[in-house]
């Protein structure tokens, strides 16, 4: 087995944990109440920057890259206008727009899910990167003439939570659970990917 493909089997090892979470809520709804989703000139906007010590900025980009084409382009959920449309050597900027389908519920003979699409951002630095995910839509497929919807229109903070703030409302709750836990496990598998 060479050592491309035992990565690969690692990464989607160490990611398939996290995204399994997406697909099961839950009763501890802390992370996700206010706060849990930013927004920037009124955009959902998710940044974090992640610290990789002793590893360069050039090992930093590669792994990005390397991390974008295999685990996401190439994902088992991705769908065809999942691609890389920007690398820059130079900057260490990788930008990915992303399709892929978000699953509620997946089950054998049952599914709830969306045609998921968001843009990545990857800017990597001596030690460490940054990371920006943005322009976040969903579309269910399955259903006929359904529109599509915007983040900011359904999982922000003034539609998804109780008047109170203290708990996610059903249906915009669910977008929003399964969305921030999709965020983590793209951001934390990005991280182990370029830490390997």
């Amino acid at each position: 087995m060479n050592a491309l493909v035992k990565k690969t089997i690692l990464a989607l090892m160490l990611c398939f944990p996290l995204a399994m979470t997406a697909q099961k809520g839950g009763a501890d709804d802390a992370k996700y109440l206010a706060g849990a989703v930013p927004t920037e000139n009124g955009y959902v906007t998710f940044k974090q920057i992640f610290n990789t010590d002793g590893v360069t900025r050039e090992q930093v980009f590669l792994a990005l890259m390397d991390y974008a084409q295999q685990a996401l382009v190439k994902g088992p959920d991705a769908l065809s206008k999942a691609r890389i449309t920007e690398a820059d050597t130079l900057g260490g900027l990788v930008v990915v727009s992303m399709e892929e389908y978000l699953y509620f519920k997946r089950k054998a003979w049952t599914s709830d899910r969306v045609r998921f699409n968001y843009q990545l951002i990857f800017r990597a630095m001596d030690g460490g990167f940054a990371a920006e995910m943005r322009r976040l839509t969903y579309q269910y497929d399955d259903v006929p003439n359904t529109e599509l919807r915007r983040a900011e229109d359904w999982i922000v903070d003034a539609v998804a939570l109780t008047e109170d703030g203290k708990a996610l409302k059903k249906k915009p709750g669910k977008h929003r659970r399964c969305i921030i836990d999709r965020k983590d496990a793209i951001f934390n598998c990005a991280l182990e990917w370029v830490k390997k």
